[in-house]
């Protein structure tokens, strides 16, 4: 019979998190099947992950009693089953970390990338004064001669007057 990821986590009372964990250990790999992108595990999966969490807990419980009895020291109270834990915490941390700093460099080149574009933000806001100051000394140019045009077609179409009229209005 086949279990989901959620099936499992709660027949054994452990997170999602921890069975996709355990997922990752070589001995499950055969004992895992995807259909329809749902992840299985079978009977199998299912007691190899049982068993290593009761292992855990076992070696655990153990450690408690013995420094509680002051018989054994620390590492002989952990046993195999903690150390490979604890290399699989620390690959997990490893791996975290390796994630942790391919984010940091992907940010990195966004930050960079908005560095740039706000620097030609800068350069263009920096040019454009000097464009409207020359629009606007354009505009007044054509406007002074728009007002010559004007005044000269005012002039031609004024009836003409005599020579001395002409000549005592100026």
């Amino acid at each position: 019979m086949l279990y989901s990821v959620a099936e499992v986590s709660e027949t054994i009372g452990i997170s999602k998190q921890s069975i996709y964990n355990k997922m990752k250990l070589k001995e499950l790999e055969e004992h895992i099947s995807k259909k329809q992108g749902i992840t299985y595990i079978d009977e199998v999966g299912l007691n190899l992950i049982r068993s290593s969490l009761n292992t855990i807990k076992d070696g655990l419980k153990s450690s408690k009693n013995e420094r509680e009895d002051n018989t054994l020291d620390d590492e002989t109270a952990m046993g195999k089953d903690v150390s490979t834990l604890d290399k699989e915490f620390f690959n997990l941390l490893k791996e975290q970390l390796k994630e942790k700093d391919l984010q940091i460099k992907e940010k990195d080149i966004q930050i960079h990338e908005l560095h740039r574009l706000v620097e030609n933000g800068q350069v263009l806001l920096k040019d454009k004064p000097q464009d409207i100051k020359l629009l606007e000394e354009h505009f007044q140019d054509l406007d002074n001669k728009f007002m010559d045009i004007r005044q000269d077609m005012q002039a031609r179409k004024e009836p003409q007057k005599g020579f001395l009229k002409n000549l005592f209005k100026k």
